[in-house]
C-alpha cells in the first residue's frame, strides 16, 4: 500500500518536474513497502540509496531549470534542497553505521517533506518556468 499516491494533485504542470516527482514518489513508496514488509537490511539500504541518488539528480535538474528561467526564489528553493539532502544523508549515515534505523517516523518525515515541497515550492517553480518557457502563439492568417 503506497504512503503517497501520485495523482493530479501533486502535478505542477511542468513535464520534466512532474516526471521526476512521479519517480520520487515511486521510490518513497518502495522504501515504505520495504519497511512494512520487513525486508532485509540490504534491500532497504539499496532502495534508500536509490532514493537519495535520484533526489540529488532531480534537485540538480531543477536548479538548472531555475537558472535557465531566472527563477527569483532560487536561493530559498536551493536551500530547501540542501536541507533535504543533508537530512537524508544523516539518516543514511546513521542507518549504515547501525546507530539508527529506518522507522515510520523517518518515512513520514520524507513523505511530508516531499509532498509539502512539491505542493508549495515546486508548484511556484513549475508555474514560473512554464510562463517563461511558454511558446509564443503564432496566428496564421493565410
Amino acid at each position: 500500500m503506497p504512503i503517497v499516491t501520485w495523482d493530479g494533485s501533486l502535478a505542477v504542470g511542468h513535464e520534466m518536474i512532474d516526471q521526476h516527482h512521479e519517480h520520487l514518489v515511486e521510490l518513497l513508496n518502495r522504501t515504505y513497502d520495504e519497511f512494512c514488509d520487513r525486508k532485509s537490511r540490504q534491500s532497504l539500504e539499496a532502495v534508500l540509496d536509490e532514493l537519495i541518488d535520484y533526489a540529488t539528480y532531480h534537485f540538480a535538474q531543477e536548479e538548472v531549470l531555475m537558472a535557465q528561467v531566472e527563477f527569483p526564489a532560487t536561493e530559498e528553493h536551493v536551500g530547501e534542497h540542501a536541507f533535504f539532502i543533508r537530512r537524508i544523508g544523516e539518516i543514511q549515515k546513521e542507518f549504515l553505521s547501525g546507530t539508527g534505523a529506518i522507522s515510520l517516523e523517518i518515512i513520514t518525515f520524507l513523505k511530508d517533506w516531499l509532498v509539502n515541497h512539491i505542493s508549495q515550492k515546486d508548484t511556484q517553480l513549475g508555474d514560473y518556468a512554464n510562463a517563461r518557457q511558454g511558446k509564443p502563439v503564432i496566428i496564421d492568417l493565410d
